[in-house]
């Protein structure tokens, strides 16, 4: 069971779970994120941030982060009882994403899902790559094994925020009439750069005020938005070519 916690910082959330668990959620993003790799999709950008997030989980399932062993119940009783020697205790992998990637991502994806269903099934966009179906009745097995993440995450920032506050923000969620579609993330990094510069006693009320600015776009972001594309439109390029200044990440992050 996938279990996911505030880091002990409050820079990010640890998402914890056995090889099984990262996998399925790992064989899950693969498929909702689909075969294509065009930079026009509308949902490019909030794919590719998924993908991220993917990279760090599969990396953990290989053993490259974090590993720790769990009681698992077994006990020398119970294997007298089977007639069998078993592990009496299980391994976990951990992966840390820093808050805003995590919160965004449980935002924007499934946004993404209506999309995302063209790729299942018999007629479905993947069978036009020439790659084997996934049958359709996959496509809402993956939707909750990523929805199950997503809850997780929104249990993480309750913890921080408690759960008035988190109230508040899932009913501005609910009301609002924001869209993901050809999102510019360079402003993500802007606002995973922020909680890195801001003071541990001081993240609680900056995650807060990043996870508002994430559902509605403030005047920073439309500004960022502006520059890039109009950079973007004079020399002929996608704005996800484009770096924005200002976002270089420390080579390591106390979590």
């Amino acid at each position: 069971m996938i279990k996911v916690t505030p880091t002990k910082h409050l820079t990010g959330v640890t998402i914890q779970g056995d090889y099984y668990d990262f996998k399925q959620i790992v064989d899950s993003i693969y498929n909702i994120t689909g075969v294509t790799e065009d930079i026009s999709h509308p949902y490019y950008a909030v794919r590719n941030r998924l993908l991220a997030i993917c990279y760090d989980i599969r990396h953990a399932s290989m053993g490259n982060r974090d590993v720790v062993t769990k009681d698992n119940g077994i006990n020398t009783e119970i294997m007298k009882w089977h007639n069998m020697i078993v592990p009496e205790r299980n391994v976990y992998y951990s992966a840390n994403i820093l808050f805003p990637e995590a919160i965004f991502a449980s935002l924007a994806v499934p946004e993404t899902y209506t999309y995302s269903a063209l790729d299942y099934g018999i007629k479905g966009n993947r069978t036009d790559e020439g790659l084997p179906h996934i049958p359709y009745a996959d496509y809402y097995m993956d939707r909750a094994v990523l929805d199950v993440l997503f809850a997780g995450i929104w249990q993480a920032l309750g913890s921080v925020i408690g759960d008035e506050e988190l109230e508040k923000i899932l009913s501005l969620k609910e009301n609002s009439n924001e869209m993901y579609v050809y999102y510019v993330t360079h402003y993500l990094d802007k606002c995973n750069m922020e909680l890195l510069r801001t003071d541990f006693d001081k993240r609680k009320d900056k995650l807060k005020n990043i996870t508002k600015r994430l559902i509605k776009k403030p005047k920073t972001y439309l500004k960022i938005e502006y520059k890039l594309k109009n950079y973007a439109r004079a020399h002929n390029l996608s704005i996800y070519h484009l770096s924005y200044p200002e976002q270089e990440y420390p080579e390591e992050i106390i979590w």
